[in-house]
């Protein structure tokens, strides 16, 4: 077995190891509750989601929860490693946007006509203004750039360097140094800063985090939601790094109680990752 096929059976592990905890968190608090009220203990008050959200979000969550499994399976048969062509390449980011929108209206769907929820009070679209929210994506993406892409980045990168060899950049980024024509390039460009922020927070940070957080505690959800959302982008080295960034999401979630914010500061997060990956491509 080859480093990279290694290090996507570990990335599953980690996944199964974290969707295990979940649940076992999720019985010992339910557990805990039951206790507390048996004594007479107070019971926080209830929010909008219950129970059966755990199952609903199990259908758009599933699609990015099987990405390790098909990591594996690809790795192991060699599947993607030979050499494609600029159409292949389009017609997958097409998928990929496909897909993405299949996600985010799923999800939108489950909360605004399944469980007549108004999207838009339930996730705090309207709660900041446009600019105070530019303001804050702004500043909380930088902060993540500085402290996700740089120091833990390098720290992961370097360690995992050292432990198992180099190991391959995730597809994003393999698409962008790949790429061959200004369609695929702009397609990758509003895969990265659009559909991916919009959505994956739509999902994790809103939905997912959402759920359990009631279910739970803050902190609990934040650090088993955040392991979940670093697993399914499907990269080793960037295990730590997008866990670590994912807790800044969630932390600058907790905060404003506006979802734009950490879908503005996911957005700036990829693009300026795009920006530093072109100018040191095009400084080679």
């Amino acid at each position: 077995m080859d480093g990279e096929t290694a290090a996507k059976h570990v990335l599953l592990d980690f996944e199964l190891v974290t969707l295990v905890a979940l649940a076992a968190g999720l019985l010992l608090y339910a557990a805990a509750r039951r206790i507390r009220r048996a004594f007479g203990g107070k019971i926080a008050a209830t929010g909008p989601y219950d129970g059966f959200d755990l199952l609903l979000m199990l259908f758009p969550a599933a699609l990015f929860l099987l990405n390790p499994i098909a990591e594996v399976v690809a790795a192991e048969r060699g599947v993607g490693k030979g050499e494609s062509s600029e159409a292949s390449d389009v017609f997958g980011l097409a998928m990929n946007l496909g897909y993405f929108a299949f996600v985010g209206i799923m999800t939108y769907g489950l909360n605004e006509w399944v469980r007549n929820r108004r999207v838009s009070t339930l996730f705090g679209l309207r709660r900041l203004r446009p600019a105070n929210i530019i303001v804050i994506s702004i500043l909380g993406g930088v902060l993540s750039v500085l402290l996700c892409g740089w120091l833990v980045g390098d720290f992961s990168t370097g360690y995992l360097e050292e432990l198992v060899g180099k190991l391959d950049e995730q597809e994003p980024v393999k698409a962008f140094q790949e790429t061959r024509s200004t369609l695929q390039f702009s397609m990758s460009i509003v895969l990265a800063c659009v559909a991916a922020p919009f959505v994956e927070e739509l999902l994790f940070r809103g939905y997912i985090y959402g759920t359990v957080r009631q279910l739970t505690s803050p902190v609990f959800a934040s650090v088993v939601v955040g392991a979940l959302f670093a697993v399914v982008h499907g990269n080793l080295p960037a295990l730590l790094p997008l866990w670590v960034f994912s807790i800044l999401l969630t932390t600058a979630y907790e905060i404003t109680r506006c979802l734009w914010v950490p879908v503005g500061m996911h957005a700036f997060f990829n693009a300026a990752n795009i920006v530093l990956m072109v100018h040191y491509n095009g400084a080679e």
